[in-house]
């Protein structure tokens, strides 16, 4: 069962960089995974330059990418340390089409997800989660966006709960939580 680590914090807090080295820092002789829950739209050169720039960062800290929606359990090798940046694009990759039309509304997007971070912890020997903090702001949203918000807030904490160590990078700085 692997060590999880879950890692959140605000947009350009230091958060990935700090997960990417915790991952190189823990994975030993581990084959290292970074996965990118993304969805690749090549119709917007901004996105590919953004996705090409990642790639380029990241080139030299030996990681296997991978680069998928969703399901990813069925797609990391077993035995591996794991780094799946981000929750939070992951469950909007669950929660909505490419024309951000909901797909699905129901809470059974939290259990599906927590279900296959536990499996993945079960399968691999690292694993860190990394994710956004969006809950404070104040604004009130539509009620699509409102109920993203309420999941990725139930993946957090449910999140969190199972882990060897839960912290929040705030202007780069680590802030420990378990």
């Amino acid at each position: 069962m692997a060590n999880l680590i879950f890692i959140s914090g605000g947009a350009s807090s230091g958060k990935s960089e700090y997960a990417e080295n915790k991952l190189i820092e823990i994975s030993g002789n581990d084959l290292k995974i970074y996965l990118a829950a993304m969805k690749i739209n090549n119709n917007d050169p901004e996105i590919l330059r953004r996705i090409e720039n990642h790639r380029k960062m990241r080139a030299d800290k030996n990681f296997k990418l991978i680069e998928a929606e969703k399901n990813f359990s069925n797609i990391i090798p077993a035995n591996s340390s794991v780094l799946i940046e981000s929750l939070s694009s992951w469950l909007a990759n669950e929660m909505f089409n490419e024309n951000n039309n909901n797909i699905n509304l129901n809470s059974n997007v939290v259990n599906k997800i927590f279900n296959e971070i536990m499996t993945i912890k079960n399968f691999s020997h690292n694993l860190i989660i990394v994710s956004d903090d969006i809950f404070s702001d104040g604004i009130i949203y539509d009620e699509m966006t409102e109920l993203y918000i309420k999941n990725l807030a139930q993946l957090h904490i449910k999140t969190a709960q199972i882990s060897n160590e839960a912290l929040e990078i705030v202007s780069g700085l680590k802030i420990k939580y378990v």
